[in-house]
């Protein structure tokens, strides 16, 4: 029989997942701490006493390169040997998991996970403690759920709550950790009882790794804003912030692709080669190393004199090697980089400004280093309102809050225009996972009406004559055309009740359309969703809707009840693949394996086999068959052909195996 203290808690949902948060935040709290002091130790071993003291006497800066290679080696033997490969690692896994397979995560693995993220921290690799630290609260947030056996809305709050507490002890950030979980891990979706088990936890984690370890303070201040007239010098900070940011997204992504697809060594070497090349940056820029926390004091203080061409290499430097860190196998996150470079962008800048004006600057040139953080994390997360709270908190001071919010703001305005989704975004979209922000929506909110409006639009010129107005809507069977001027943009409509009531046989040259036409036009853009549209012809009782440019009158479609049904169709298609995407998502968390899909062709060797008449790779399932867009089950007796779509669950390593059995390559 079930223990009794289990059933009420799963029976007892408010007060079972207050309880929850409660244990949940102390223990991610707890970890987190044994984290930070794994950090430090390995910080001794490497940096200090192999690094400063074995090595240092004879080989001088180069043995920052040996000892960040050597590391490299241990890091990526650990992630070779105990981790494997993944689809997705780190927080990008997290809010994947959370979206479609219950927020249920392999949990077991996070010991081994901690220990090479403590590692590459504390050797010097260029990469921030939140990823590993919010992978920490996460699995014991799943680990939770999961032995209760909870329902999946509460596991992924439990998950939810663990990221958030995981942010509030790794920076003594608790509001920052709340609004985190909320923005990033549960994408947008919002209720209130969420915000508390999310709160508590994060209180707690807090509080608890304060009590036992405080986190030394990089502010407050005395500096603020010298006069309000200067707020405005903040839109050009923001604008520059949310290219770099950008930029910043791209090298990571062109890393990335070179070290997996050009670089095929094994991982340990890979990961010792990244550690090296991480060296060598370091020996002229040792800012550049581990979460650059004593760099953002220096700054933010006005300690150190740093130059703005050093500031700017700092810049380049610490974006580069954190790609290097990241795509060589180091394990480690974004945020500490993107407030690293952040503060030392915002710090040129402010000097720049102060060396142009320096009678009618009023402001500390620190200033702008504070924003830069905000407004740089922002512009590569995504997260406006966690970046702008994590700073404060960091900080310890409220003061320049106009300016950096105006900063954040027009960063992520400007990061969006260049590259449309932040970093976790777009590391699940190019391994082709689709979230929408929030909760589920209508089919047809997942539908654009440039996927269902008719092209060109049925359109007349505004000095056309009646007649030429009568022979238009016989030739093409319609009702009803757009009216457009010299420049296609859209004038009116005119419809067939418009000619009858003004044609006259003998006056049809006295009127143009233009003339006749109706003015008032209600319109939709290629980039609102079909809902909107529909919107529309409801409330004002019509059958077809001008499709126009954002930023003009320029007429570019036409929507109707026609296309509105093909649009369905579409709607309904996406969201079965959609379904179908989850579901081999659902099936890697669950069993450990990797869902692989394969087509057939028509050469192949098992075109026209049954199922279990095929030498299939041990540790190998055939989950599903997909056959001219129908989903099937498949049995043993079920006979492949050519054109199915193969959905395999199996262990990653059996990828050429299978490649070579099903498509005869490998």
């Amino acid at each position: 029989m079930e223990n009794t203290l289990l059933v009420q808690l799963r029976e007892s949902e408010n007060a079972g997942l207050f309880l929850l948060a409660t244990l949940l935040g102390l223990v991610t709290g707890i970890g987190i701490w044994i984290f930070r002091a794994a950090i430090d130790g390995f910080h001794e071993i490497f940096s200090v006493w192999l690094a400063s003291n074995i090595l240092g006497s004879t080989l001088g800066p180069v043995a920052f390169v040996l000892s960040l290679a050597l590391a490299g080696a241990v890091v990526g033997l650990i992630m070779d040997r105990f981790i494997g490969e993944e689809r997705h690692h780190g927080v990008a896994g997290i809010i994947e998991a959370v979206a479609v397979s219950g927020g249920r995560l392999r949990y077991h693995r996070i010991p081994y996970k901690a220990i090479a993220s403590a590692l590459s921290l504390g050797a010097g690799a260029s990469v921030g403690p939140e990823d590993p630290s919010v992978q920490i609260g996460a699995n014991l947030g799943s680990w939770f759920g999961q032995g209760l056996r909870l329902r999946e809305e509460h596991i992924r709050l439990l998950v939810a709550a663990g990221a958030a507490s995981a942010i509030a002890a790794a920076f003594k950030a608790p509001i920052a950790g709340v609004f985190f979980a909320i923005e990033v891990v549960l994408n947008g979706a919002f209720e209130t009882r969420s915000f508390g088990v999310i709160v508590l936890a994060a209180v707690i984690s807090s509080a608890f790794t304060q009590a036992v370890e405080p986190m030394p303070e990089i502010g407050p201040f005395t500096y603020s804003l010298g006069s309000p007239l200067e707020i405005p010098l903040f839109v050009p900070l923001g604008l520059i912030v949310g290219i770099v940011s950008a930029l910043f997204m791209r090298a990571v992504t062109w890393q990335h692709d070179l070290w997996h697809h050009y670089v095929h060594l094994p991982r340990p070497i890979k990961t010792a080669l990244a550690g090296a090349m991480v060296g060598l940056v370091a020996i002229f820029l040792p800012q550049i190393m581990g979460t650059g926390r004593e760099f953002m004091g220096e700054v933010l203080n006005g300690h150190g004199e740093f130059t703005i061409l050093f500031l700017l290499l700092i810049v380049v430097g610490k974006i580069l090697m954190t790609a290097v860190s990241m795509a060589g196998g180091f394990v480690g996150g974004i945020f500490a980089p993107t407030l690293v470079a952040g503060v030392a962008l915002g710090a040129a800048y402010g000097d720049i400004l102060k060396a142009a004006f320096p009678t009618a600057m009023a402001t500390n040139p620190q200033a702008y280093a504070i924003a830069g953080m905000a407004a740089l994390m922002a512009g590569v997360v995504r997260s406006p309102i966690t970046a702008i709270m994590l700073v404060f908190e960091l900080t310890n001071d409220y003061r320049l809050i106009l300016p950096i919010m105006l900063a954040t703001a027009v960063s992520v305005f400007a990061a969006e225009h260049i590259h449309r989704l932040g970093i976790y975004m777009d590391g699940l979209q190019r391994k082709g996972v689709f979230l929408t922000p929030g909760r589920d929506i209508d089919l047809m909110q997942g539908v654009l009406v440039e996927d269902a409006m008719l092209k060109p639009a049925p359109s007349i010129s505004a000095s056309a004559s009646l007649g030429d107005l009568r022979d238009a809507l016989r030739k093409q069977h319609i009702n009803s055309l757009c009216v457009i001027g010299e420049q296609n943009e859209l004038m009116g409509i005119v419809t067939l009740s418009d000619l009858q009531r003004a044609y006259k046989p003998d006056g049809d040259r006295e009127l143009t359309v233009g003339d006749i036409c109706t003015r008032e036009v209600i319109t939709v853009y290629p980039d609102d969703v079909l809902w909107t549209a529909i919107r529309q012809m409801s409330l004002h009782d019509i059958g077809r809707l001008p499709v126009v440019k954002r930023n003009s009158r320029e007429v570019i479609g036409f929507i109707g009840r026609h296309g509105i049904m093909r649009a369905y169709n579409i709607a309904i298609n996406r969201k079965m693949a959609d379904q179908h995407v989850a579901e081999r998502i659902r099936l890697n968390a669950l069993t450990g394996g990797h869902a692989f899909e394969f087509s057939v062709p028509a050469a192949s060797g098992v075109v026209n086999k049954a199922i279990k008449d095929i030498a299939w790779p041990s540790d190998s399932v055939v989950a599903s068959i997909t056959r001219n867009g129908k989903f099937l089950i498949p049995h043993g007796d079920s006979v492949l052909v050519a054109g199915d779509l193969l959905t395999i669950v199996a262990d990653p390593e059996l990828t050429a195996d299978l490649r070579e059995l099903i498509v005869g390559t490998t």
